[in-house]
């Protein structure tokens, strides 16, 4: 079931929204979190809303999805919202909030009766990320904030400003597009003869956070030089561990599924892995709402200079 609200305010949608539950017969009880969503524009909030209606399958949420005032200096404040509830959110409730005129200029106030009582509060920015998230209005409403490095095309000045600015409950969608990466990386060295890295090289596109944030994650935990050269593909596309009995490398070609497993003296192997969609990786921020303790090290390694040339 879906409602539109026009010039309306925080209280009447939800109470537009008890009535929507009760005429639907969905209920706000096993909700876990409400998770705030921060788009662009109408243009790209449904790609979001998708993630995130996935992700409620496994954390089932209130979604709230807020489009930045465009026109503040509009004569007319006025506030817009559309409701989803039922079939059309699966197993969490959408709500969608348009302010205009300026009646986006303090959008907590617009939040903060939205939020459902005694649950987290996670924001996640789908595409333009503040560069202090937790000192951002909606940023401080949030527990767990989570920023998309991986929609911007110039991952390194968006990721050294994540760096000064980082506050523990950050984190960024480009840190769990390396999970399965990070798990290869570390069962190839939990092997005899434990030998010692001397340095690392990847490859990876050049415009992906991903690129950066594994490297500077070898760098900072080996201890070693680590050089990146870019790749034609999207995202990571080889790992190459140097030590002096042979290299370790997992190489997943471009476009595929799987990736090669080579280490010195074992036959080569096969191993799965896909490149993580939005939802996916969403799915594990929503996982965890502690600070992610690893994520704040590396990025800080990262802005420090661990990963030459960056």
């Amino acid at each position: 079931m879906i409602l539109h609200l026009s010039s309306t305010t925080s209280a009447d949608v939800a109470a537009e929204l008890d009535s929507l539950r009760d005429k639907s017969g969905s209920v706000a009880l096993g909700k876990v979190l409400t998770l705030i969503v921060v788009a662009r524009n109408d243009e790209s909030i449904e790609a979001a809303l998708d993630a995130a209606d996935g992700a409620s399958l496994s954390h089932p949420c209130r979604i709230i999805a807020y489009l930045p005032d465009r026109q503040p200096d509009a004569h007319e404040p006025s506030l817009s919202a559309e409701l989803r509830v039922g079939g059309e959110a699966g197993v969490s409730e959408v709500i969608i909030l348009r302010p205009e005129g300026g009646a986006g200029t303090d959008p907590t106030s617009l939040l903060l009766p939205l939020l459902l009582p005694d649950t987290p509060v996670v924001v996640w920015w789908s595409e333009d990320a503040p560069t202090n998230p937790a000192k951002d209005p909606i940023g401080r409403l949030a527990t767990r904030r989570i920023t998309n490095s991986i929609a911007n095309t110039n991952p390194v000045p968006v990721l050294k400003e994540l760096a000064k600015n980082y506050t523990p409950g950050d984190t960024d969608m480009s840190w769990a597009g390396c999970t399965l990466w990070r798990g290869y990386l570390a069962a190839m060295l939990d092997e005899p003869p434990y030998e010692k890295v001397d340095s690392v090289e990847v490859k990876g596109s050049m415009e992906h956070a991903s690129t950066y944030l594994i490297s500077a994650w070898l760098g900072l935990r080996l201890d070693v030089p680590v050089s990146v050269s870019n790749s034609q593909g999207y995202g990571l596309e080889k790992v190459t561990m140097k030590r002096a009995s042979g290299d370790l490398v997992l190489h997943r070609k471009v476009g595929e599924t799987t990736a090669l497993f080579q280490r010195p003296g074992r036959e080569d192997q096969r191993v799965n892995l896909e490149t993580r969609t939005q939802e996916h990786r969403l799915i594990e921020e929503l996982q965890r709402l502690d600070p992610d303790i690893a994520y704040g090290h590396v990025l800080e390694a990262f802005g420090n200079g661990v990963v030459s040339g960056c």
